[in-house]
Formats: structure tokens, C-alpha cells, sequence
């Protein structure tokens, strides 16, 4: 039982620290702390959040795969469907981002020469035109396509920590796009749903 208790705590502990990391006090508070370092917090805070990742997955499947309903042919089909449409959401969604600047490289070139940095514009275009946040909606498929295609205990309390903290991760990316963009992203809000198409 403690296993499972340790489980969530990792993902909870996770999924915590992904949205601490991210908020824009935390990085104003360790740019003014650690200020000659500051350009490495992003390619720090990716590094970091790969590895615990891979660190709970590892745990995770050291677990028993106790299932909690029988696997049939129609689920792993059916799940691995979903779970691939979730990949593909995520690689499109990803194009459209300066993957550079994303993994925090592009903030190291500018300690060697520093640049202007360009003003941020609100992406609208692609995905972005169907839903305002692909990325989530791509994780969300995975999580339901993972659960399908192995659906044991372990795998369950994962999905479910994660379902969980998406609403509380969207509200704190909401927030921070109002702030940022102002009345540009409340008319948008207004025009895109914010995790199903159409719908939600």
C-alpha cells in the first residue's frame, strides 16, 4: 500500500514543482538571487523535470502491473489509437514553438551576445486556432491512450494524480497569459475553447 502512496506522492511532488518552477515570481526571485546564473534556469528547470520524470516512470513500472480490468484486443487498440493521436497533437503543437528558446538554449547564446529580447506574440494559428491549449490536450489523450492500453494500478493512480493537476496547471497558464497579454487573451478566451475543440 505505501507503494502506491509513494507513487502519487512522486507525481503530486512532480506536477507541483513543474507549475513552482514556472510561475513568473519564482523566476523573477531567482533571476534577482542568482542573477549571473539566471540564464541556465530554464535548460535547469527542463533537465530537472526530465529526470525526476524518468526517475517516477522508472519506479512506477517497478511496481506490480496489477490490472484493474482485464486487457483485451479492442482496448490495446483502441488505446494505443488515442495515445498515438495524443502524440500527434503534441508534435504539431510543438512546431509551432521555438524549440530552441523552449529548451532553455537560446537563453545561453545570450550570455556570449546578448540580444533584444523580441516581444512575445499570442500564437493563435494552427492548433492554436481550434483550442488554446494543445499541449494539454495532447497529454490528455496520452494519459487516456496509456490507460487503456495498460490498464493496471500503478498506470491508474499516474492518470488520475495527473487528471487531477491539469485543471489546477491550466488555470495557473491562464492567469499568467491574461497578465502577460491583457485584453487580447480575454477576447481569445472568448473565440477558442480551452482543451476539446469545439466543446470544453
Amino acid at each position: 500500500m505505501m507503494q502506491y502512496v509513494a507513487l502519487i506522492t512522486g507525481w503530486a511532488f512532480f506536477y507541483a514543482m513543474h507549475s513552482i518552477l514556472a510561475l513568473d515570481s519564482m523566476k523573477a526571485f531567482a533571476k534577482k538571487a542568482f542573477q549571473s546564473y539566471f540564464p541556465y534556469y530554464r535548460i535547469g528547470y527542463n533537465l530537472f523535470s526530465v529526470l525526476l520524470f524518468v526517475a517516477l516512470v522508472y519506479y512506477q513500472f517497478s511496481l506490480s502491473q496489477a490490472l484493474v480490468v482485464a486487457k483485451s484486443i479492442v482496448l490495446e487498440v483502441l488505446g494505443a489509437i488515442v495515445f498515438l493521436l495524443g502524440v500527434i497533437v503534441l508534435n504539431v503543437a510543438f512546431s509551432s514553438f521555438n524549440k530552441r528558446e523552449f529548451i532553455g538554449l537560446e537563453q545561453l547564446d545570450e550570455i556570449k551576445q546578448p540580444t533584444v529580447i523580441a516581444e512575445k506574440k499570442l500564437l493563435k494559428t494552427g492548433l492554436y486556432g481550434y483550442v488554446r491549449h494543445p499541449l494539454y490536450f495532447g497529454v490528455i489523450l496520452m494519459l487516456l491512450g496509456a490507460v487503456l492500453f495498460l490498464p493496471n494500478l500503478p498506470m491508474l493512480l499516474f492518470v488520475a494524480v495527473s487528471l487531477v493537476y491539469l485543471p489546477i496547471g491550466v488555470t495557473l497558464e491562464e492567469r499568467k497569459l491574461v497578465a502577460e497579454f491583457g485584453a487580447q487573451y480575454l477576447t481569445y478566451q472568448r473565440e477558442v475553447k480551452m482543451l476539446f475543440p469545439f466543446v470544453f
